[in-house]
């Protein structure tokens, strides 16, 4: 990927003491995971529900501290910058939450939500001035005329019109960085579509980089540029979206475009192959056991009569030498062309 790097996301490692009964445990939410974005370009991080892909955002947004590791926007880096210099930088990442009903303050206008991260981050411009520029957020993110929107309540506005006026606040004070956690999750599927072509149309005038939570990876193979999938806290698989979701080179990656909606009729229904069904539960985040997390309920695991390499060792996110394309990496000690002599 061309462009200057906006995000880097070194040896990133978020970890939560828990209790079970007298005995002080870690759960390991975020293990060590890498992650660049690039200039414009939208990257999906794509798993399972508590794989930890929140925990990912939160700490790039310095919601929840890293335990180890690093975090740079911009080039500079606010893993530990704290006070008013941190408030400094947020101007340069910006959040969009997964739920607008929960994110959004209920009785403030659509106005005043946009408004107030321009006081924070634009303090030079008069009320007057804010207001204008939030309107013409408002209008960007397809409130149009924004004057229909701006002094309604929150609580008067649709989930889709939350959900713009939630971007609107976020591209306001013109972020080089917008982290997305789900933003299309709670929304029926009209409305997601509407809330995807504003994205997208955002990033082609504003040239924001995107980091794109989702469960959907049929959704991160239509909208993203590249994809990196987590596993209960490590990125497994990560490459341009069409060559991770066209030849996946994990037996995680595999088992979830296994299950994508495929149409029964038309071009793309012969994409439909056999499917990798995974067994079992994932792991305890608790668990300290060496070697590959996904073991367990890996397919490929068994039929190689549960090799001992992958109790020992954790795999490295490398390209595998029968791979076509050499920005498409996978942790797996086994290339992709035994994988799928096995598994399919």
């Amino acid at each position: 990927m061309t462009g200057a790097v906006i995000a880097e996301i070194r040896n990133l490692r978020v970890h939560f003491p828990v209790r079970n009964g007298r005995k002080q445990l870690l759960a390991r939410a975020v293990d060590g995971v890498d992650l660049v974005v690039h200039e414009r370009e939208i990257v999906a991080l794509v798993g399972e529900s508590g794989c930890g892909k929140t925990t990912v955002a939160r700490a790039i947004m310095r919601l929840v501290e890293a335990t180890e590791g690093s975090v740079s926007v911009g080039g500079v880096d606010i893993t530990h910058v704290r006070g008013r210099e941190l408030r400094r930088l947020r101007r340069m990442f910006q959040m969009i939450f997964q739920d607008p009903f929960d994110a959004l303050p209920a009785t403030a206008t659509a106005a005043e939500v946009v408004a107030e991260g321009l006081a924070i981050h634009r303090p030079e411009l008069d009320p007057g001035a804010r207001r204008a520029a939030a309107l013409s957020a408002l209008e960007s993110c397809g409130l149009q005329p924004a004057s229909s929107v701006a002094d309604r309540r929150m609580f008067t506005l649709s989930g889709g019109q939350r959900q713009r006026v939630a971007i609107a606040a976020a591209l306001a004070v013109e972020p080089r960085l917008l982290v997305a956690d789900e933003p299309v999750s709670m929304l029926d599927v009209s409305l997601r579509a509407g809330i995807i072509r504003v994205l997208l149309d955002l990033r082609e005038r504003l040239d924001v980089a995107t980091l794109f939570i989702t469960h959907d990876l049929a959704l991160a193979g239509v909208f993203a540029d590249r994809v990196a999938v987590l596993y209960l806290g490590r990125i497994v698989e990560e490459g341009p979206a069409a060559e991770v979701i066209g030849n996946p080179a994990h037996p995680y990656t595999r088992a979830l475009v296994g299950v994508m909606p495929v149409p029964r009729s038309g071009p793309d229904a012969h994409r439909r192959g056999p499917r990798t069904l995974l067994t079992g539960e994932p792991p305890n985040a608790t668990d300290t056991s060496p070697g590959c997390r996904f073991a367990p309920r890996c397919p490929l695991h068994r039929e190689l009569g549960e090799p001992q390499r992958c109790h020992t060792e954790i795999p490295a996110l490398q390209s595998p030498p029968d791979a076509p394309d050499a920005e498409h990496r996978v942790a797996c000690h086994f290339p992709p062309s035994l994988q799928k002599e096995n598994i399919s």
